[in-house]
């Protein structure tokens, strides 16, 4: 079973039942992105995933896209192609003969030699002139320029607000309809995510990394945050495109030594928006992103306007599989033991991997345990048992992790006796349980319990204390 987890986006591409269904046989989170369209479309979006989730009878996680402040291109009457070498006006307000950019400040941040990015590389400028609240720009390859795309000044010192007002109403939103996560972009420092975290109630925030601030105060966005996505579209408008796999890796890396997970987004297999199949370098790279220890890998337009979406799913499924089989996590890349409840997650990690047992289960009430054990790579799979849904979906992110329902329980001794159920009826022979006390939730109690254990002698009860 697939230990590295799948976000796709929600999108015109498999808006229908069909590839819905295909598609959410293998994802286990949907990212609706807030920054096109209105509620009205955003819940009806999330109504179609819920019900074709409920009809697969799996659970699926939602992930609302904050817009962010980002810069963008004002609604066009029809794409505009430019070809090299072409000049383009760029002016942040309607006049003849420019294309208007929804930013004021546009004219007077921007500089002769600065390099405008429109989109993820949908077309590149560099400026050549600046007259007036006029931009005026070279084009610098062929592209097109669309309605509504995000705008990139390299070299601009942009003054923008984060999270906007916008944003604090959107997580509002996304919170009181049964959302699970919540994506900030464009953060710069961990006080933007606490800012997020008071209105995004019980949410967990993802931050977007797609600036150098955001590398710089890299340590204490993750501290904050729940989760950190590798945006690497806008990042590589920031960061020297020769230097993105550094930057990648360090994310990856610096995430991961604090226990949180990681998301690899952007342009994985972005060559199966129009083919069948993807290229080797697509393969490489996806490859490379569970090597690094990725939690999970996003599509974004592969999913939203991509030709092959449920190829895409597939691929990406199979090839993450692959890598799976030969990649050896770095054994120090992992939290510090600093808590009781960490210390025992990494005992049952170890022994897990020792004796080679089918799983490791954790009852759980937080999904802390379960996140612990997760962030320290166990060969074998990880199963929670969660008493709440919310709980289950919030583990979705986590590498290793797969949920079941459990009815909560009181005793220890019931609780152990429903894993047993549950490991019988999914012919489990070999398992660890590591649980918190039934009555204290986000404690986790010093025992585990071992079942059909080779090569180690068990207790009458089957029962043995740490």
């Amino acid at each position: 079973m697939l230990k590295t987890k799948v976000l796709v986006t929600y999108g015109p591409a498999i808006s229908g039942k069909g590839a819905l269904r295909e598609v959410l046989r293998h994802a286990d989170i949907v990212r609706i992105n807030f920054s096109h369209m209105n509620e009205e479309y955003w819940l009806g979006a999330m109504k179609a995933v819920q019900s074709c989730a409920a009809s697969l009878g799996k659970e699926v996680a939602l992930l609302a896209d904050l817009p962010g402040p980002k810069i963008r291109i004002a609604k066009l009457d029809a794409p505009i192609e430019v070809r090299k070498g072409q000049t383009v006006r760029f002016s942040p307000e309607p006049r003849k003969g420019c294309i208007e950019v929804m930013y004021k400040p546009l004219a007077r941040e921007s500089r002769n030699g600065m390099i405008i990015d429109i989109g993820d590389g949908n077309a590149r400028f560099k400026v050549t002139e600046v007259n007036g609240k006029e931009v005026i720009c070279r084009a610098l390859e062929n592209g097109v320029i669309s309605s509504r795309k995000g705008v990139s000044i390299t070299g601009a010192t942009l003054n923008l607000e984060v999270p906007t007002k916008r944003d604090l109403e959107l997580a509002r939103f996304a919170s009181s309809h049964g959302f699970d996560f919540v994506a900030v972009s464009y953060v710069r420092s961990a006080e933007e995510i606490v800012k997020v975290r008071e209105v995004a109630g019980s949410l967990g925030v993802i931050a977007k990394i797609e600036t150098t601030d955001a590398i710089r105060n890299l340590s204490g966005i993750v501290k904050y945050a729940d989760g950190i996505m590798v945006a690497r579209g806008d990042l590589s408008m920031q960061v020297k495109l020769e230097h993105l796999p550094e930057a990648q890796r360090r994310i990856i890396s610096t995430t991961r030594l604090q226990g949180k997970p990681v998301i690899v987004a952007t342009q994985l297999l972005t060559s199966m928006l129009q083919n069948p199949t993807p290229t080797r370098a697509e393969a490489n790279d996806i490859a490379n992103a569970v090597m690094q220890g990725a939690d999970c890998l996003m599509l974004s337009d592969e999913t939203i306007i991509g030709k092959y979406p449920v190829a895409a799913v597939r691929f990406l499924v199979k090839s993450a599989a692959v890598a799976e089989r030969f990649t050896v996590h770095d054994n120090h890349i992992h939290p510090k033991i600093s808590s009781v409840s960490m210390a025992i997650a990494f005992a049952a990690a170890d022994l897990a991997d020792q004796y080679k047992t089918d799983c490791i289960f954790v009852p759980t009430r937080t999904g802390t345990t379960a996140k612990s054990i997760s962030a320290l790579r166990p060969h074998t799979q990880i199963i929670a048992l969660a008493s709440e849904e919310r709980v289950g979906r919030s583990l979705s992110l986590y590498y290793g992790i797969r949920t079941r329902a459990i009815r909560y329980q009181q005793s220890m001794d019931k609780m152990l006796a429903s894993v047993h159920v549950i490991a019988k009826k999914e012919a489990i022979r070999n398992y660890l349980v590591v649980s918190g006390s039934p009555n204290r939730p986000g404690a986790t109690t010093l025992k585990y319990v071992e079942a059909e254990m080779p090569r180690r002698p068990k207790s009458k009860s089957g029962e043995s204390e740490i």
